[in-house]
């Protein structure tokens, strides 16, 4: 009688090995080419190599079907997110003058992925003006419900953009004092301080228009409290873009109106702390300054 005898493999420590090591292949390689089909998310930056004081922008694509809304930190700092369009997520980033230049992180956190970007900022020198102003005025301090007005303004956050093309120039005064301007006063230099906005030496009375469309949202008023900016107006543009317009003669708007781009907003004074007669026009970004030259000369989208 021939017995047919059945091989029963064991499992010793080499094969056991085998078995784990063919495991593992088998889900590497299936995990490489089920990533190797998904593509990275697109991101457009401009400008991609920014300098201080610009406007960065940075765009996501949006899909239609998908709710998720992509998390974005600038060196750990949460920046707010909008729906620029149908196709696109949007959001800012601010370079103020007192930025220094370098590489700087920034995290891009969209569908489950992470993209980690090292942005370099380009340096810029600001020029040093030296003022003289009476020891009354110099010493003069913004008063706390001025303060407290104008940073509610400058942190709106509104859904909706409201500008639609380059920015005109508020006034057709020539330009005086440019944006980040250091500042000796009466002898003495704020290491903290730089000019926050672009002065337009123009005549008193002179008209001051607004740069683009936009919603009125403080109208300040020099009675009223407001010691350094004088009569003063914000607009919000919408997506964290506000602008002001400081040291009016008087104002010919009021909160909650609805401007138009070139629509005649108040006249040239020197309310306020100023030396003489000008308009300070000042663009401001998520709350923080930004070069107001830059939105007269592109399309900053």
């Amino acid at each position: 009688m021939h017995i047919t005898k059945t091989f029963k493999p064991r499992l010793n420590k080499f094969n056991l090995r085998a078995f784990v090591f063919l495991l593992f292949l088998i889900f590497y390689t299936s995990s490489y080419s089920y990533s190797a089909n998904l593509k990275p998310f697109e991101t457009i930056i401009k400008p991609e190599i920014p300098t201080i004081g610009d406007t960065v922008s940075i765009k996501i694509p949006r899909e239609k079907n998908n709710k998720q809304v992509p998390k974005i930190f600038f060196e750990k700092n949460k920046l707010p997110v909008f729906v620029l369009s149908e196709s696109w997520f949007r959001t800012f980033l601010p370079l103020s003058a007192n930025y220094k230049s370098g590489k700087y992180l920034l995290e891009i956190f969209y569908k489950e992925k992470v993209k980690r970007i090292d942005l370099f900022v380009k340096d810029k020198k600001y020029p040093l003006q030296e003022l003289i102003l009476p020891k009354q005025v110099a010493e003069l301090k913004a008063s706390r419900i001025e303060k407290a007005l104008v940073a509610k303004s400058l942190s709106t956050l509104s859904n909706t953009k409201l500008w639609s093309g380059k920015f005109i120039y508020p006034s057709n005064g020539p330009q005086s004092t440019a944006y980040g301007v250091k500042r000796k006063v009466n002898g003495v230099i704020n290491p903290d301080y730089f000019h926050k906005g672009l002065d337009f030496a123009a005549l008193q009375g002179s008209n001051v228009v607004a740069p683009e469309n936009g919603k009125v949202i403080l109208a300040g008023h020099e009675t009223k409290g407001f010691v350094v900016n004088g009569n003063c107006i914000f607009i919000d543009h919408g997506h964290g873009v506000i602008t002001g317009y400081l040291h009016l003669s008087s104002i010919l708007v009021k909160e909650g109106d609805f401007i138009k781009k070139s629509q005649i907003i108040g006249k040239v004074g020197s309310t306020g702390i100023a030396s003489g007669p000008h308009l300070h026009w000042g663009v401001y970004v998520l709350g923080k300054t930004v070069e107001p030259l830059n939105w007269t000369s592109m399309i900053i989208d």
